[in-house]
């Protein structure tokens, strides 16, 4: 609401009306009239309610802003997603073509997930690519650059459901048979604690508790986990025994490649690749063996809450998609009552 005051002169009364907007605070002169200070302070209280009065947004130029974009990405997200944001925004650059980020429209938006699907481009990738750019555009009203997100409005695609890829117990013993002993040890620590790749890459000696035994996802120089989140996995009994048998080097990464160095995301992916390919178990990724720890987990009676917070999801809407391996969850929840 505005508020009206007065200020004695030289030459008599003035009037001025005070009030907030977009958290800003605005003074206005409005003369000598009491009356139509009053009026003039009505018509602003209407469009404040009206949410019609606002601080124009700087109108900058696309390419400094996305350029502007990037440098906070790369500061502030992991180096595959800012990688992930470099490549979607060149893509999404080169269909836009404007000179002003004002000039990028709802329209525009819908536009561009219709060329992208004219491409052949998967609605997943296409989903992930709309994810980059509402958050770009995000910032950009953060930033005074929009005064809203033309995004808002732009639906992402309805992707179907697919059937959850999980190791079964006899292809688990497979697969274990035909590791070598470099593989087999990482293997089994992907299926006792579903870790994501690059958090097994990146798991240090630091990380063990023995004592509690407990594997902990943190923060390393140069690397962050997804969501910057730490989170603990209590070990199983199998997983101590096998780290215990391992010599320590305390600080330093537990996984290492044949020279000693830091294991490669893509080398640790492709061995996998082979040693499934070789013993002819099919539709198998490194992400596989997450899917399986958190199967499993499900399928021997484990809420889908728990099973959240073991995975390190943002979001239960994520871990729902093991819901299935347990159908009877829903009805053991509602045996427990007893009135």
């Amino acid at each position: 609401m505005s508020r009206v005051y007065s200020r004695e002169g030289k030459k008599g009364t003035v009037y001025y009306v005070d009030y907030f907007v977009d958290g800003r605070r605005v003074r206005k002169r409005l003369g000598r009239s009491q009356k139509l200070a009053n009026l003039a302070a009505g018509e602003i209280d209407v469009k404040l309610e009206r949410k019609e009065l606002g601080f124009a947004a700087k109108n900058r130029n696309f390419a400094d802003f996305v350029q502007e974009y990037l440098t906070y990405s790369k500061g502030n997200k992991a180096p595959l997603s800012f990688d992930r944001d470099t490549q979607v925004l060149k893509i999404f650059a080169a269909f836009m073509q404007v000179d002003k980020v004002g000039a990028i429209t709802a329209s525009r938006l819908e536009a561009y997930k219709t060329h992208r699907r004219e491409q052949g481009t998967m609605v997943s990738t296409i989903n992930r690519e709309l994810n980059t750019i509402k958050a770009m555009l995000n910032k950009a009203v953060a930033w005074g650059a929009l005064s809203e997100s033309p995004a808002k409005s732009v639906q992402k695609f309805k992707e179907p459901r697919r059937k959850v890829r999980y190791l079964t117990t006899d292809e688990i013993k497979v697969a274990l048979k035909a590791s070598n002993d470099r593989l087999r040890p990482i293997l089994e620590t992907f299926l006792h604690t579903g870790l994501r790749r690059d958090e097994l890459i990146h798991l240090a000696w630091t990380d063990i508790d023995f004592k509690n035994k407990l594997l902990s996802v943190q923060s390393k120089d140069g690397w962050n986990p997804k969501d910057y989140e730490v989170r603990h996995i209590p070990m199983t009994a199998h997983l101590v025994r096998l780290l215990q048998g391992f010599p320590k080097r305390d600080g330093t990464f537990i996984f290492r490649n044949g020279g000693g160095n830091k294991l490669d995301g893509n080398v640790l992916s492709r061995d996998f690749r082979v040693v499934f390919r070789g013993c002819g178990i099919k539709n198998v990724s490194v992400h596989t063996l997450r899917h399986t720890f958190a199967s499993h987990l499900v399928m021997n009676g484990a809420d889908i809450y728990t099973v959240q917070k073991l995975l390190g999801h943002s979001s239960i809407k994520t871990t729902e998609i093991y819901a299935h391996l347990a159908p009877d969850y829903l009805r053991a929840a509602v045996d427990k009552l007893h009135y």
